[in-house]
């Protein structure tokens, strides 16, 4: 479970309620889980596995979502001026609908309404990511050449939405694949059997069992060999307009929101930008939603040099190294 926000701020992996006690805290929560099935690996990569990614919501994870795990972005609607603190609900400041309201208006005279949460896209992005980042050796999930191999189900559950939910959806399946194992496997004729007791074996690697009329493979289980953890950065970009100059003309400037909350979200219209950055000062993915995530070349190595740091601290965190 990946905690986001709340009393103290920063991120918690695989807390306790530790903010439970605190009733004016709210945080984003996720929890994830690894489910391991045998599949046919792709023609090109025939020694390599795969990993699929599903996240849902519920009517418990925010007021927003229907039962289908869809979000509401309507202000109009019942449930959108509300805020979901993990105990009870409460109502979000009553000049909410006025900002955003003034918000929406931009320069150029087209409307714009706060973005609800895609979690088809936010699926999307997290495979791209994982794959992308060189986290994991698909290779290792490899069982037969060209026959068989792991496909790895991350399903990962929105417990309590608060904002930059992708972040804490990212890091919590890289924290589920920290703590996989792969299970000891038979491999005969192509059929493959998981084996219950590990220690019935002493081989490392690979061995051939052989009986009166056939040859059995046996596959070791072991961890995943990790990476450099890929670790997400979201800003928020909130318009600023100040009134400067003797003939009161208005200039635009941004306003940069580190780990925005859903408020913040929806101030923002969906400006963000999201940079995803590793302990080797890597850029593994770089972009940008909405029409007024404009930053200059500052900007720009402003929110990687924090990215980078953001790196540093949360890898120690997450995989202890």
């Amino acid at each position: 479970m990946v905690t986001l926000g709340g009393g103290g701020g920063g991120s918690d992996i695989n807390s306790s309620n530790s903010d439970s006690n605190n009733k004016n805290s709210a945080a984003t929560r996720v929890i994830a889980a690894c489910t391991l099935l045998v599949g046919h690996p792709n023609p090109s990569t025939p020694n390599d596995g795969d990993i699929d990614i599903t996240l849902t919501a519920s009517p418990l994870s925010g007021p927003r979502f229907d039962i289908m795990g869809r979000e509401n972005g309507d202000i109009t609607s019942g449930n959108y001026g509300t805020l979901n603190d993990g105990s009870n609900t409460t109502q979000l400041p009553a000049n909410l609908a006025n900002i955003i309201t003034t918000n929406q208006q931009d320069n150029s005279g087209t409307n714009s309404t706060p973005s609800p949460t895609d979690t088809k896209e936010i699926e999307s992005w997290i495979r791209r990511t994982i794959r992308s980042s060189r986290f994991i050796n698909p290779n290792e999930l490899g069982i037969e050449h060209g026959i068989s191999a792991w496909r790895v189900r991350i399903s990962l559950h929105v417990l309590n939405h608060e904002g930059n939910i992708a972040d804490a959806a990212l890091l919590c399946a890289c924290a589920a694949l920290a703590d996989l194992r792969l299970p000891m496997v038979e491999i005969d004729r192509g059929v493959v059997r998981i084996v219950t007791n590990e220690s019935s074996s002493t081989c490392d690697t690979t061995t051939s069992l052989s009986s009166s009329k056939k040859k059995v493979q046996r596959r070791m289980g072991k961890s995943l060999t990790l990476g450099p953890l890929p670790v997400p950065l979201t800003i928020a970009i909130l318009p600023n307009n100040d009134t400067k100059g003797e003939d009161n003309k208005r200039t635009k400037k941004s306003i940069l929101l580190v780990d925005p909350t859903h408020l913040e979200e929806d101030v923002s219209m969906g400006n963000t930008v999201t940079v995803v950055t590793n302990v080797n000062e890597e850029i593994v993915e770089f972009h940008k939603k909405g029409s007024e995530s404009r930053l200059s070349a500052n900007q720009v190595a402003a929110v990687a040099s924090m990215a980078f740091g953001r790196a540093r601290e949360l890898e120690k965190l997450i995989l202890g190294r």
